[in-house]
């Protein structure tokens, strides 16, 4: 199908869509104008291949965070208080006309932080260079929303218009199973879990052109996460709050907002003054733990650890991961690790490349003879 004829049926079903009031009994009509939508949406972004140029931007570090917020946010300002960087910053909206880089160091960690320009309503549409915005979100580890305390709605019209984007915030891709056969229709096993009535997966299913085929469910699912999966252009990133100005409210206003957000959006929610350089200290433990990032100390064979110099991984890492984030290549001839920490249960204890550290581990590595 040509890609107006395609723009201009979905623009018929957003139409229905946007019509149609929710409730139990429009539910399933609703799931499969959904599931319609996205397939024509995955249809036109395959015939432009990665949807469009993005701004350049080389990662660095050993994390990258992305400040979301609409214009005047103060994003521009937050930036300069955690990394030093003088974006331009000023009273009005719009300042900010690129990314801007800076880089925390914190923790032993260095973590890269995105200043982009600030999102609008209809970014998805491509307003605002919407679309080019949203190609640097999806390859972020972390998005730092940050909110004017006298505007806390505009938290949750960014969550929309970046879910219309393909992007969702503090959420993990759905633990769902899909294995296509040649006959037999669509089977659901579920274990107890919450899922959409049967017809209503099938109906999706088969938007998808997939009629045969056992889908399997891990946990519990909404409609929109079988739509996602299928899509499967769908990008899930953590995310926290700053909730900025502070200064401009009265605390116990902010603690409630605070509380009541953190509730809405399951994120945690640090409320901070960039102006005044309030709780950014807070910010940045925060932030570092919701990267799920821990720091390594090596330690020769026969040598004392420098603790001076971590190695930053990601939580979950093995002997191996630590290996390779020393050197890839030699990598390959390790044999095992004499790990000290949490991880274990005694000081120097020998483990296998597969054995997963803890933050702030003492690793010593051995390798094979060459």
């Amino acid at each position: 199908m040509p890609d107006q004829a395609l723009q201009n049926k979905l623009d018929e079903l957003q139409e229905q869509y946007s019509k149609t009031k929710y409730n139990k009994a429009t539910n399933k009509y609703l799931g499969l104008l959904r599931a319609k939508m996205a397939k024509i949406k995955k249809d036109m972004a395959a015939k432009k291949g990665t949807g469009g140029v993005g701004f350049s931007v080389k990662k660095t570090g050993d994390a990258t965070v992305v400040l979301v917020g609409f214009p005047n946010a103060g994003k521009s300002s937050l930036l300069k208080v955690m990394t030093n960087v003088e974006s331009k910053v000023a009273g009005y909206a719009f300042t900010t006309v690129e990314v801007i880089p800076g880089m925390l160091q914190y923790n032993g960690a260095k973590i890269q932080i995105l200043d982009l320009p600030g999102l609008i309503s209809g970014a998805h549409e491509g307003k605002g260079e919407g679309t080019k915005i949203a190609s640097v979100i999806r390859t972020s580890d972390l998005l730092l929303f940050l909110v004017d305390v006298n505007r806390t709605d505009q938290l949750y019209a960014l969550i929309e218009e970046l879910n219309l984007l393909g992007i969702r915030p503090n959420r993990h891709r759905p633990e769902i199973r899909i294995e296509e056969k040649k006959t037999g229709g669509i089977t659901v096993a579920a274990n107890k879990h919450r899922i959409p009535e049967k017809s209503l997966i099938v109906g999706i299913m088969n938007e998808f052109s997939i009629f045969n085929a056992d889908i399997y469910f891990y946990e519990d699912a909404t409609a929109d996460d079988i739509v996602d999966l299928l899509a499967g252009n769908v990008a899930y990133i953590g995310g926290m709050v700053a909730l900025n100005k502070i200064d401009t409210s009265e605390e116990s206003a902010v603690q409630k907002m605070a509380a009541e957000i953190g509730a809405k959006t399951g994120m945690p929610v640090v409320p901070i003054s960039a102006m005044r350089d309030t709780n950014i200290w807070d910010l940045k433990e925060m932030l570092f733990k919701k990267l799920n990032l821990i720091r390594i100390y090596l330690k020769p064979k026969d040598g004392h650890p420098d603790m001076s110099k971590p190695l930053v991984l990601k939580s979950g890492s093995s002997v191996m991961d630590v290996a390779k984030a020393v050197h890839s290549k030699t990598a390959k001839n390790l044999r095992y690790g004499y790990v000290e920490g949490r991880s274990v249960k005694f000081k120097n204890q020998k483990m296998g490349p597969e054995h997963k550290v803890m933050d702030e581990d003492v690793v010593t590595l051995i390798y094979a003879k060459t």
